[in-house]
This record gives structure tokens, sequence and C-alpha cells, in this order.
């Protein structure tokens, strides 16, 4: 794929129906695209997430999970499927938080990619150690985009400069928030 249509891919608006064709399709992309291996998740899986996420995201959830028990999710360094449905209040006896969380998975650190029906599916990091709560993503396919096109970015050796210039004289591209996470991981 050359330069111009790699940074429309990464500066591309993120529609509703953005998971699971329109993500599969941007991973294509890849220069080495890998699967994750399949993952083993309890069946109280589905019970967790439809008393914790919004309606709205609960057939995302089933798509992302069938595509992660499968080993048909592509691997995303930012992103690994690590801790998907850890059961926050039962696992862990100092976790205090009035909230419900349901993890989609984890970052290089070991912090925890969550989501919750508090704030109306937004995605935040939790600090694996004292449990807060930082960085946002819009919600969960911003989280997929953010993690795929950042991936894209690095591997086809893509700078901030670049992408930021591209995005600025689009109409229809990205969120703000969105296309600075991307660029801000750049090296």
């Amino acid at each position: 794929m050359n330069k111009e249509k790699l940074l429309e891919l990464i500066t591309n608006p993120i529609e509703s129906d953005y998971f699971p064709s329109k993500f599969l399709d941007e991973c294509k992309a890849f220069k080495d695209l890998d699967y994750n291996e399949p993952v083993t998740l309890k069946n109280e899986i589905f019970n967790q997430f439809r008393q914790t996420v919004n309606n709205k995201w609960h057939s995302w959830l089933e798509a992302y999970i069938q595509l992660n028990t499968a080993g048909k999710f592509p691997f995303l360094w930012p992103f690994s499927q690590s801790m998907i449905g850890f059961d926050f209040k039962y696992e862990l006896d100092d976790f205090k938080s009035e909230d419900e969380f349901f993890s989609l998975g984890s970052d290089p650190s070991g912090d925890w990619f969550v989501m919750t029906t508090q704030n109306e599916s937004t995605i935040h990091l939790c600090d694996h150690h004292v449990y807060d709560l930082y960085d946002m993503w819009i919600n969960p396919n911003h989280l997929l985009a953010w993690a795929a096109r950042l991936v894209i970015a690095d591997e086809n050796k893509l700078t901030q400069n670049e992408i930021l210039a591209y995005w600025d004289n689009r109409d229809d591209k990205v969120e703000r928030g969105t296309i600075e996470r991307i660029t801000c991981e750049l090296n």
C-alpha cells in the first residue's frame, strides 16, 4: 500500500460499524499479519458483560470474543487479549471501586483496558497496581482503531508530522483525540 493510502486509512473516521469488518480490512495493511493464539474463556463471561456493559455493545463483545476464542484476532502489540473479562471485584479483595468493569485486554505494561456502563462505554486504562483509571478512548471501536492504526503507522515508519499534516487537510476524518493518541506513540 502506498503512503497516501496508508495516511488515508490512518486518518479515516471511525464509524459505529467499524468492528469487526472494517477493523479486519484495515489489519490487512499490516506488513506481517499474524493472529493471536486462541483464548479460552469461562462460560460466565457472557453473563458478566451483559450485566456490566451497555446493551448497545453486546453484539460487539460477542464478535470480539468469538474472534479471540477462534484464534482469528490480529496480533496488535499495543493491545493484548490477556485478561479478557477479568472480574475485578471477585478476584481482587482490595478492589473497592463502585463501578463494575469489563476488561477487554491489557497493554504492554499489564494495565487493563476496561469499559463500564458508568460512563457510556468509554474505555480507560486501569492501573494494575492502584486501580486508578487513566487515558480514555471514546468507545471500543476507537480502542481497536487506535491499536491497529498505530501498528500500521509504526510498521511503515510514518511520522507524527506526516500523519498530522494529512489529517489537518481532511474534512472527513478521525477525531482529534484518537489521531493524537496514535501519533504520540510513534518514535
